[in-house]
């Protein structure tokens, strides 16, 4: 594979001989050069980078004279905010370079590339040492060409070059000669919910594991969830958590989950089932999360503090701007009961995988203090509005019946899937306070639908009108 190489150094004639000694290293490479410290930051904007080489002593523009080690720590710092997971190798000019000692407090040794040689994350040589260059280089170079030992079978995913290489980079660390991708999802921030099936040089399945790769403040996020409250639940209820990735993707990061054998179903498969098959799912779903809410006692709490669960209050007043609902500030400000425990936090029916033995929760990010009644409500209504869902789009329900979702039955009349509606709904009411913390979490999901583009606008708000009809015992 090519190693993409960004050269930061003002000096010709020792970017010349940098040159020469990446043309030694028998491999394919990319190499961009920045003369200044603008220039630089440019550069990391304009493509994926596997190191950097930082000349401290920078101009602030190329030409300039006003070098100095201050320009070269401000690219350092930009590239540990835009490209953290891109290890950086800096040229020093004195053995007392000003911010060094700073620099090495970020410093790791890890096998970042699968090929169980630890590198440093950040690497330092002095410039006057240049003739160790070579030796440092090589294998780093090496490590990255070899990525391509892996075969790759994306089935008509289409994978960005640093998501590429987090896939790779697992099959390696894992032992494996070659892995399959599948899309599962993703989210509005970029995240990418994969699944990547890695055989051995025998043929035989390592791992089936399930990927979520996005920027490192979200993988970071979803491994502090994980540690903090997924550990809670029993360990069928989630898949175990396999590697997490940092290094090596430029501003990517992974982590990985493996499934339990048979999870070829997403909820929103079983949706489709017999009334069984639906019931034993959901109540799967309900004994896996019920940890998080079990013992919790009711507290007080305003409307508007539960839609903050999941929608911010800038988020939310832009969309009260846009669709002029005169009624939601009194209504955010009514205080309920609720029990406010620990909730998944986007529990749609992709994120549910269903086996023989039961259901596993992938995508941990949101997961977080909330309502007991927010996952089921968020599973009921990700059938209408979340795009991979098999009535996406769909006739039902129509704004009559929308108004009446409080009116269960009248609501599911023809509705292609009743008894998934009515399982979740009766999870909701058994997790919950009562009808208005139901309606609470239904209200605030629903909020959230109308920030996004493409949602049923008018879907969403008459589904609000039956929201409020349930709050208010209108049923």
């Amino acid at each position: 594979m090519t190693l993409h190489l960004l050269v930061v150094e003002d000096d010709a004639d020792f970017v010349d001989e940098l040159d020469s000694i990446v043309a030694g290293l028998a491999v394919d490479t990319d190499v961009r050069v920045a003369r200044s410290r603008d220039q630089a930051y440019e550069m990391l904007e304009s493509g994926f980078l596997d190191l950097v080489i930082l000349d401290l002593k920078l101009p602030t523009v190329t030409g300039a004279l006003d070098a100095d080690s201050r320009h070269g720590h401000a690219v350092f710092e930009r590239i540990r905010e835009g490209a953290p997971g891109t290890p950086i190798f800096v040229l020093t000019g004195s053995p007392a370079e000003d911010f060094v000692a700073q620099m090495l407090k970020n410093q790791q040794h890890i096998d970042i590339w699968g090929d169980g040689r630890r590198t440093g994350t950040i690497l330092f040589l002095k410039k006057y040492e240049i003739d160790s260059c070579p030796a440092v280089l090589a294998p780093i170079a090496q490590a990255i060409d070899r990525l391509s030992d892996i075969e790759l079978e994306a089935d008509g995913v289409t994978l960005s070059l640093a998501e590429d290489r987090l896939i790779r980079i697992f099959a390696k660390k894992v032992q494996g000669v070659r892995c399959a991708v599948s899309e599962l999802g993703g989210g509005l921030s970029g995240a990418r919910v994969i699944r990547v099936r890695v055989t051995n040089h025998q043929g035989v399945l390592v791992h089936d594991a399930v990927a979520k790769l996005s920027t490192l403040a979200d993988i970071r996020r979803e491994n502090a969830c994980y540690e903090s409250q997924v550990v809670r639940l029993a360990a069928g209820a989630t898949p175990r958590k396999l590697r997490t990735l940092s290094y090596g993707a430029h501003d990517r990061a992974g982590i990985f989950f493996g499934l339990a054998e048979g999870s070829d179903q997403n909820a929103f498969d079983v949706a489709s089932g017999s009334p069984d098959q639906v019931k034993n799912a959901i109540a799967s779903v309900e004994a896996a999360t019920a940890p998080w809410i079990t013992g919790v006692p009711e507290t007080r709490m305003a409307i508007g503090d539960i839609r903050r669960r999941i929608l911010d209050d800038d988020t939310f007043e832009g969309v009260c701007r846009a669709f002029n609902l005169p009624w939601i500030p009194s209504f955010e400000d009514r205080e309920i009961q609720a029990r406010w425990g620990c909730s998944h936090g986007d529990l749609h029916g992709k994120n549910i995988f269903v086996s023989p033995t039961g259901t596993e929760l992938i995508d941990y990010e949101d997961v977080d203090s909330g309502p007991a009644s927010l996952d089921p409500v968020t599973l009921e209504l990700s059938l209408l509005f979340h795009p991979s869902s098999p009535i996406s789009g769909g006739d039902w329900p129509s704004s009559s019946q929308a108004k009446a979702w409080g009116k269960l039955e009248a609501y599911i009349e023809n509705c292609p899937f009743p008894d998934f509606v009515r399982e979740c709904r009766a999870w909701a009411l058994r997790a919950a306070v009562g009808n208005r913390e139901v309606a609470a979490s239904a209200y605030s999901y629903l909020v959230r639908q109308l920030k996004y583009d493409d949602t049923d606008k008018d879907r969403v708000l008459a589904l609000l009108e039956g929201v409020r009809s349930l709050y208010e015992g209108n049923t």
